[in-house]
């Protein structure tokens, strides 16, 4: 048995999802506790959930390695993943935290009692926000594991998608979004005004074919040739559905309640990946976020502060 105990919620929604990664962790042998909650109109909301959950799973169980429920186990995790350890992705400005994939055990209790108080505070912000700016001022020996979410050679642990290379532990999808791509675009890169509805279903349908170029782990090409005929038919691919002939499509799990236009930008593969040549854009809604959250005085000397950049990032990438 694992000396850790995976730990996930998810909302009635997100049901589909739970039940694979409950067969993930079946398959390898590991102890799980994943269980459903109530929705909230905010995801805010839903992750200040996160973090309490996370504190009271600690208490129950010790050592707990949390996965977003959308991620896949599709290997052992490797003996060097010891706690405290979270996901870190490349950006112009800094090195976010993504917290869909984080590893704790019982002595952390106290810093995440910390990142339960300024979840709360700072209730507007995702969860990801606050454990960065906390960590930015307390010195704790994190491990920070790359995770990647554009280039498929590279060599990665934790990736952003429903694709892998030899290397990969977890797939962490964004295929969740698929519902609500808006909302989440909003949540993470803050508010932005929409001209009228006809505009927000086209940036719904754009941000949906992102979430396609970005997660689909089949074969572009044999899509592209299919879509190009007007067979009517549904064809799963890949834990995708498409209809040619209706010019349909969505994850599987999201058929047929949610499927879309295929075609709209960015229309083809190469297009995608001159969009994202430089990886993501600086995020000023985050950056902002960053500068404007404070330490209370009484929370000052609780750990070690920082003074020098972020923690120790695991190399995974061959020599």
């Amino acid at each position: 048995m694992s000396c850790f105990t995976v730990i996930s919620f998810y909302t009635p929604d997100f049901a589909h999802f739970a039940s694979d990664l409950k067969a993930d962790c079946d398959r390898l042998g590991y102890s799980h506790n994943i269980v459903e909650v109530e929705d909230s109109i905010l995801l805010t909301d839903i992750w200040d959930r996160k973090v309490d959950y996370i504190l009271q799973s600690l208490k129950d169980f010790g050592s707990v390695l949390w996965l977003d429920v959308e991620c896949r186990l599709l290997t052992s995790i490797p003996d060097d993943w010891a706690p405290p350890l979270t996901c870190t992705f490349p950006l112009k400005a800094g090195r976010p935290l993504s917290t869909g994939v984080l590893m704790l055990s019982s002595e952390h209790i106290p810093f995440v009692k910390v990142w339960s108080k300024y979840a709360r505070k700072y209730e507007d912000l995702p969860d990801d926000f606050v454990l960065e700016f906390l960590l930015s001022q307390y010195d704790l020996p994190f491990v920070y594991v790359h995770t990647e979410f554009f280039d498929r050679s590279t060599p990665a642990q934790v990736v952003r998608g429903q694709w892998s290379n030899e290397d990969t532990v977890v797939q962490h999808p964004t295929i969740n979004r698929w519902q609500k791509p808006v909302q989440y675009s909003l949540t993470f890169n803050g508010r932005k005004k929409t001209d009228s509805k006809k505009c927000l279903q086209e940036e719904r349908s754009r941000k949906r074919k992102y979430i396609y170029w970005r997660n689909f782990g089949g074969d572009f090409n044999r899509v592209e040739e299919l879509m190009s005929t007007d067979i009517d038919r549904d064809y799963e691919i890949s834990n995708w559905v498409f209809n040619p002939s209706r010019q349909k499509y969505s994850p599987s799990q999201y058929w047929p309640e949610y499927a879309d236009t295929f075609g709209v930008k960015p229309l083809t593969k190469s297009r995608f990946e001159q969009n994202i040549l430089h990886g993501f854009p600086a995020n000023k809604h985050r950056e902002k976020s960053l500068r404007r959250m404070r330490l209370n005085y009484e929370d000052k000397s609780l750990f070690n502060r920082r003074s020098d950049s972020l923690g120790r990032l695991i190399n995974f990438f061959k020599s």
